[in-house]
């Protein structure tokens, strides 16, 4: 129960052992067409998703790579470890980044970023769902503020598209990255990004260096079906079975059995007495403020050893009074009410 990797179907699991294929085929082609399609319904975008062979932090890379020159002028939305992570990329390229940081599981009023906003100002950076607290910021509101700006809106919904209601078109956002490794409950290394046609006018001006994230390849070789490098086929497979099941059922209902198992959670966690962090706590992952006397890490290491169950602690100086409950993946009541038991049990000690 941490926010991924995470608890993984058994199909999807076998999924990954299918035999080896040659990947520069007519027949391949015609499968990467079939996820593209996919992943557009999952996004709910028009435009193309390239698909990454690397973790969330590979896709937030490329899309700095990508959009930015050197010295240019962006807007970073910060409001834990996660979302800062954007700031340490983008100064490694040497743009210059003005964070506007917000108190940790607070939310930021859109029109501040407005206000902050000049002519000089190439995109703002954002982070859907603050994963080392389990907040969710009002990415939809930002889109509204912007998108009338020649700024651009840069989302990073690793660890919300699938759990937490997200609409790239509709929300005006940009560029959107994701992963495989949480909502979408796969195991790690495939990473994702679409770009809408206003950021890629950024793209074909970016002077920042880039070889393996060059997204101008990746569309060139979308347009056969191809990536540009070998792709990891197996992951690809699982991929393939899991976007098929989520669609099926419908996005709706996948995020509404999300929301139920997280306000099922707040619940036990509130009946303790425990605080759940922030005013808009995400479906996938739920912060927990634990009082002084209880010392979060040790709740962390006596779950794993008492009771067979893992969560994590919140990254940083916050690891002795905050753990983090993912929710992601094959997981139901039944294994909320495991873990409750167990807390209540060490809690009580």
């Amino acid at each position: 129960m941490v926010a991924g990797p995470t608890e993984i179907e058994k199909d999807i699991l076998l999924a990954g052992a299918h035999p080896m294929v040659y990947n520069r085929t007519p027949e391949f082609s015609k499968f990467i067409n079939r996820i593209e399609e996919n992943l557009k319904r999952l996004f709910m975008t028009k435009d193309d998703i390239f698909i990454l062979c690397s973790s969330g932090t590979g896709a937030m890379e490329a899309a700095v790579v990508n959009l930015l020159s050197e010295n240019d002028e962006i807007l970073i939305v910060i409001s834990g470890t996660f979302s800062h992570r954007w700031y340490e990329i983008t100064n490694r390229f040497n743009v210059k980044a003005q964070p506007i940081e917000i108190p940790e599981g607070g939310s930021i009023n859109p029109h501040l970023i407005n206000e902050k906003i000049n002519s000089k100002t190439k995109a703002v950076f954002v982070t859907a769902n603050e994963t080392s607290l389990g907040t969710t910021t009002d990415v939809e509101a930002i889109g509204k503020c912007i998108k009338d700006t020649k700024t651009i809106l840069v989302v990073d919904a690793i660890s919300s598209l699938g759990s937490d209601r997200f609409e790239t078109d509709n929300w005006f956002c940009d560029v959107v990255i994701s992963s495989s490794q949480k909502a979408l409950a796969l195991p790690p290394g495939l990473a994702f990004i679409t770009i809408s046609k206003k950021a890629w006018y950024l793209q074909e001006k970016s002077n920042l260096p880039k070889y393996y994230f060059d997204l101008k390849n990746y569309k060139e070789n979308l347009v056969r079906g191809q990536t540009p490098f070998t792709p990891p086929i197996s992951l690809l497979y699982q991929l393939d079975l899991r976007l098929k099941k989520i669609l099926e059922k419908g996005m709706d209902l996948v995020v509404e059995e999300h929301r139920e198992k997280s306000l099922y959670l707040q619940k036990g966690l509130e009946s303790m007495g425990l605080k759940v962090i922030g005013n808009r706590p995400s479906n996938g992952v739920i912060g927990v403020l634990f009082p002084e006397r209880i010392d979060a890490f040790e709740v962390v290491q006596r779950l794993r050893v008492e009771f067979n169950i893992e969560i994590t602690p919140s990254p940083g100086n916050n690891k002795a009074r905050i753990a983090r409950i993912g929710l992601f993946g094959n997981l139901n009541n039944s294994d909320i009410d495991d873990l409750l038991t167990g807390l209540r049990k060490i809690i009580q000690t």
